[in-house]
């Protein structure tokens, strides 16, 4: 994925369903156009129809494609290579790409995004699809997120993998972001880029 200069992709992925790839999709989307300031486009790259779903409830109406436009971010759902071909090509500051779970390796589309965002519950019962995963992460070019967790598994991740997980701060309303949301979207966007 070969983006033009000055447009920065965002591939997002996750361990395994309920791991919080989508609410964090919408968050950083959320940071990036309402506190950024930038055009910022996001494609749902899985088959979840999370943003069909959310342009019902957010919009009224139903969408089979994009762009949904919520709170000034531009949403594709179902999207695949001709949306991100067209955003490429429509004056997007930011393109983020909801891969949604990754499957036995990750697709290369996410590999080929300017940066990389990996999360994982890591609460007992969701540590082993985490686990089944570390080989195919790549270390040094990929953030590594959890919503879910304690403090405990995250040093023993840690200890055992050399796998360092931020806790992304509690945020119950994707559309709304708080100060410390803000601070901690802005250094993670920052390190990343």
């Amino acid at each position: 994925m070969v983006a033009a200069k000055g447009i920065q992709t965002a591939g997002i992925t996750g361990a395994g369903p309920g791991c919080g790839v989508t609410h964090f999709t919408i968050l950083m989307a959320n940071y990036l156009a309402g506190m950024e300031l930038e055009k910022t486009a996001v494609l749902e790259w899985n088959q979840s129809s999370a943003f069909r779903e959310m342009a019902l409830v957010c919009t009224g109406s139903e969408a089979d494609k994009g762009p949904i436009t919520i709170l000034e971010v531009d949403y594709f759902p179902n999207s695949g290579p001709e949306d991100l071909e067209l955003c490429l090509h429509k004056g997007y500051e930011n393109i983020l790409i909801d891969f949604g779970r990754m499957g036995d390796a990750p697709a290369l589309e996410f590999l080929q995004c300017g940066r990389k965002f990996f999360l994982g519950a890591l609460n007992e019962w969701k540590i082993r699809n985490l686990l089944s995963r570390k080989d195919r992460m790549v270390r040094g070019s990929w953030t590594f997120l959890a919503a879910f967790g304690g403090k405990e598994a995250r040093k023993e991740l840690q200890r055992r993998f050399r796998f360092t997980f931020e806790q992304i701060p509690y945020s119950p309303d994707a559309f709304f972001i708080e100060r410390d949301m803000a601070v901690f979207l802005k250094r993670i966007w920052k390190e990343q880029g």
